[in-house]
């Protein structure tokens, strides 16, 4: 019997042959993502002041074939400044993806802010954002752009003697006519137990569903504005406790753009989120915790400082209204890539602060 490492060549041997037959490219990128986001929530009852500060550097390789499969390999590489470590956190990419101008598929372990830019603030935290740019699992999407549907699987924890079985299962969606659009986005994350079976726990979910409907201009030079008006419904039960809730609440959403300045403001009202809270925590709940208050307005005010091919940078000033209080975050953000295989839009538009950059 061939031993383990007989094997591996044999199938690397067979693979080989079998791209040696079809037409192959080579893909490489090099991404680099900057975060800096300074939370200053002290009167808030519903999360801590902090912030967050990091540095991701994404090398990542590919092999294309037929114009439509490509297998990809890399790392995602988080650098936290002022730590003694030279990477804080690393993270292995590595998926396949089918893409036709109609159809995108991919399954492994991949870029999830890449899979979901459709989704609200209100589904998945700052900290998930910036710390956790991966998913692990599949996303299949048909149509692009203002017309799409998709469905994702997003593994987030294995279980094992120690630690908890949990992972998210995803449906979104948008149809658009003229100015006029509808969308939805929805998640149901499920938080089990360990393996073998720890009796102390028990299995609880948390679903998320936002709809809305509203109207979009948008134009690539001067003006964008969007106005929507919605419902947010949830369902969280702990299945062990015999507990359930059904929170269900009003949203509005008024973002506007002109020379890249621009704002994007968010409302909630209705019954307070996050009921279980108290027991789970972040555990159970990823989304934005001022939801856990019956009303909530976030109002972010911002400014693209460069918007190049490959090139963006921006500065924000966020408001966050909840208990009475008015809070502040500020938040600068850059990212910067290179590849052999995307055609970056072209930047036609040049503004006056530009010119620093230049």
């Amino acid at each position: 019997m061939p031993d383990m490492r007989s094997k591996i060549f044999y199938l690397f041997v067979a693979i080989g042959s079998i791209l040696s037959l079809q037409a192959q490219e080579y893909r490489w990128k090099l991404g680099f993502e900057y975060f800096f986001d300074n939370q200053e929530y002290k009167k808030s009852s519903y999360t801590d002041p902090q912030t967050m500060n990091g540095i991701w550097l994404q090398p990542l390789a590919g092999i294309s074939w037929n114009s439509e499969h490509t297998l990809f390999g890399g790392v995602n590489l988080l650098k936290i400044p002022g730590t003694d470590e030279v990477a804080d956190k690393t993270e292995l990419v590595l998926y396949y993806q089918y893409e036709n101008p109609k159809v995108l598929f991919r399954a492994g372990s991949f870029s999830s802010i890449e899979a979901l830019p459709n989704y609200s603030d209100f589904f998945f935290s700052d900290s998930v954002n910036n710390f956790m740019p991966l998913m692990q699992g599949f996303f299949w999407q048909i149509g692009k752009e203002r017309n799409f549907f998709n469905v994702w699987m997003d593994w987030t924890g294995y279980a094992t003697p120690e630690a908890r079985e949990n992972f998210f299962l995803g449906l979104s969606g948008k149809a658009s006519h003229g100015i006029y659009f509808g969308d939805f986005q929805s998640y149901l994350y499920h938080y089990a137990g360990t393996r073998p079976e720890n009796p102390a726990y028990g299995v609880s979910e948390h679903m998320q569903l936002m709809a809305s409907t509203g109207i979009e201009y948008v134009s690539e030079e001067n003006f964008n504005g969007l106005f929507s008006v919605g419902i947010l419904a949830g369902f969280e039960r702990d299945r062990k406790a015999d507990i359930s809730y059904k929170p269900v609440g009003f949203t509005a959403r008024a973002d506007a753009s002109f020379w890249k300045f621009g704002t994007e403001n968010t409302f909630y009202a209705g019954d307070a989120r996050m009921r279980l809270y108290p027991v789970y925590g972040s555990e159970l709940y990823w989304g934005n915790p001022f939801l856990r208050g019956s009303t909530y307005l976030q109002s972010k005010w911002y400014v693209n400082l460069i918007e190049t091919e490959r090139v963006s940078a921006r500065l924000n000033f966020n408001l966050h209204f909840t208990e009475g209080n008015i809070l502040f975050q500020q938040t600068f953000s850059v990212s910067a890539s290179i590849d052999n295989f995307s055609r970056p839009q072209k930047r036609t538009a040049r503004y006056p602060w530009m010119k620093i950059f230049q």
